[in-house]
């Protein structure tokens, strides 16, 4: 089966290369001491992308100089099948009959899985940017790299003390007749951001700080366990390659830490 293509939804994604997995393991940032008056969110010792997409997870690595994967990095996901994965008793686990390649558009195509509603857009080889087959072989590494990062996953939150999730704006999911049949609406449509962010630390502890950066008029909006921060794409643009302009506008990222309190990260300690 295949779906139309997905170019539409998220039109900046769609050249980007996510890095080996295996390769992001560094170790995690040192937290430094916590100076009287410093904003919480400036002394976090966890700092990781929730999604929805691989911008975010690229801005974060490239604010903070982390490079330490963990299981939304690369997926794009909406945000109700993003809390239906963050359970710890849940095995991670993708089967053929999951997935569905979707029919190529002018910058390439991606898999749905439509039982977890997300795609898996960086997990199965291209040719000429195109995923044309899902192997066996690739079914099964997927399964052993994401079982692998979600236990990490967990590992470290419960080390940290003053952990960050980030999100790129809150995804609904998407659009009636985008696929065969409707998406399981318990995985699928819009969520307020404080309803938002109350689950996931029902999920991951009160101890979580959650900081969603969106695009709009320049706001910020304070919520009981975390922050949104809407701001203008201002059109300027980092002098980075051609093929990252995916990752833009880092303007808008890097603004809204700063705005946070977020101090500018340090290589981490060997």
């Amino acid at each position: 089966m295949v779906l139309p293509s997905a170019h539409f939804l998220f039109p900046q994604v769609s050249r980007a290369v996510a890095p080996d997995w295996a390769k992001c393991c560094s170790a995690r940032p040192r937290p430094r001491a916590r100076r009287q008056g410093e904003d919480l969110l400036a002394t976090t010792d966890l700092i990781f992308s929730l999604g929805p997409n691989c911008r975010n997870a690229w801005n974060l690595r490239h604010q903070f100089k982390v490079d330490r994967a963990y299981p939304f990095d690369w997926w794009i996901t909406p945000a109700k099948s993003m809390l239906s994965l963050l359970d710890r008793d849940r095995s991670f686990g993708v089967s053929r009959e999951d997935l569905v390649i979707s029919v190529p558009g002018p910058t390439g195509n991606t898999v749905y899985n439509r039982r977890l509603n997300l795609l898996h857009h960086h997990d199965f080889a291209r040719v000429n940017n195109i995923v044309e087959v899902v192997t066996d072989a690739e079914i099964e590494q997927i399964n052993a790299k994401y079982t692998a990062l979600f236990a990490r996953f967990w590992e470290d939150l419960d080390r940290a003390e003053h952990p960050v999730a980030v999100l790129n704006g809150i995804a609904r999911g998407w659009p009636s007749g985008y696929l065969p049949g409707e998406a399981d609406p318990a995985l699928n449509g819009h969520i307020e951001p404080q309803a938002l962010v109350d689950a996931l630390r029902a999920r991951l502890g009160a101890k979580l700080r959650v900081v969603i950066i969106d695009l709009g008029e320049e706001s910020h909006q304070r919520l009981d366990g975390g922050d949104v921060v809407r701001l203008p794409d201002l059109g300027t643009r980092d002098e980075l390659p051609e093929y990252l302009n995916w990752v833009e506008p880092v303007h808008v990222f890097r603004e809204a830490y700063q705005r946070l309190g977020f101090a500018p990260a340090l290589p981490p300690v060997s």
